[in-house]
């Protein structure tokens, strides 16, 4: 998955910018320029006056709306060369890992989309024993194979209370957990927000799925993941339950909401309110826009869609 993503000839670091409609696929600040003014407020209510930091700020669109309604320009990290030579272009400070940047002082930590493309391993149990899905290389094809679970992997299964389940493959995030610790330690923010698709971990056996890993490619489902390496987007459901006893164990406080959730929380129905009331009395050029405007807020609001995924909301104590 490092491979396929991140190196040289990976799926990030080749070509075009992803996350846009002239990729492969859209995240809510693509989908509604709005999407950073509940950030914005959020900012304002809880009156956060350091540096704000993105991880993984892609196109820079969820950056430059919460620059526009709270005038907070944020630093950012992100992974990808063709992702960096647009952020430097739209002069945000670009770091390309957390360990190039000094000791900054945060007041807000947030990241959308972010863990879903951290690499991860799978675990299957069977007969009451872990084993590890890896990937081998056989008469020049990639083929999956079952190993004994390593040690490092048996610990976070352990720490994470996660339960065997029959005929289910778990995604064993141990590197976001990781990741999640050591921008804590660096940083120590005031506030994070985390924003993703996933679940809690209690809901796993209702998913109707043998495996939440998945690709995309042209703002489609694209296969198996062996099938088309480094050319496709791999992703997966992110366990917040192990985000939240991770964030707890570091002196935060964690309310998991849904997106929707989150954007009521932070002014969405007067929002929507205004536009709409506008847009009932515009004509032309600019009907059509609020149009758009609404369009966008209903799609980030949706339950079905993008309002169903999760929102991690830390404090620190």
């Amino acid at each position: 998955m490092e491979e396929c993503l991140y190196s040289d000839f990976g799926f990030f670091n080749t070509t075009k910018v992803r996350s846009n409609k002239e990729g492969d696929f859209l995240t809510s600040p693509e989908v509604s320029d709005y999407f950073g003014y509940f950030i914005s407020n959020f900012v304002k209510v809880n009156n956060i006056d350091k540096n704000l930091l993105e991880i993984g700020a892609g196109t820079g669109s969820l950056g430059y709306q919460i620059d526009k309604f709270s005038n907070k320009k944020p630093l950012v990290v992100e992974k990808s060369k063709t992702a960096i030579t647009s952020l430097e272009d739209m002069q945000f400070t670009v770091y390309e890992s957390v360990d190039s940047m000094s000791k900054e002082d945060i007041g807000l930590l947030y990241m959308n989309e972010v863990l879903d493309n951290v690499p991860c391993s799978i675990a299957v149990n069977k007969d009451g024993e872990w084993f590890e899905k890896i990937i081998r290389l056989k008469q020049d094809q990639l083929v999956y194979d079952l190993v004994p679970a390593r040690e490092i992997n048996l610990d976070w299964i352990s720490d994470f209370n996660i339960d065997a389940l029959e005929g289910i493959e778990i995604e064993i995030q141990k590197n976001s957990t990781e990741y999640l610790i050591k921008l804590i330690s660096k940083f120590n923010p005031e506030f994070l927000i985390i924003i993703d698709y996933g679940y809690e971990f209690h809901e796993r056996k209702d998913k109707p799925y043998k495996s939440l890993i998945r690709t995309y490619k042209n703002h489609h489902l694209a296969g198996d993941t062996i099938l088309q390496p480094a050319s496709t987007d791999i992703t997966y459901d992110v366990n917040f339950s192990s985000v939240k006893t991770t964030l707890n164990s570091l002196n935060y406080t964690v309310e998991l909401l849904t997106q929707k959730e989150f954007i009521e929380q932070n002014g969405f129905e007067n929002l929507y309110k205004k536009i709409n009331n506008e847009f009932q009395v515009a004509e032309g050029i600019q009907k059509l826009k609020l149009k758009s405007d609404l369009v966008g807020l209903d799609a980030i609001s949706n339950n079905r869609g993008l309002g169903g995924f999760m929102v991690a909301v830390a404090k620190k104590l």
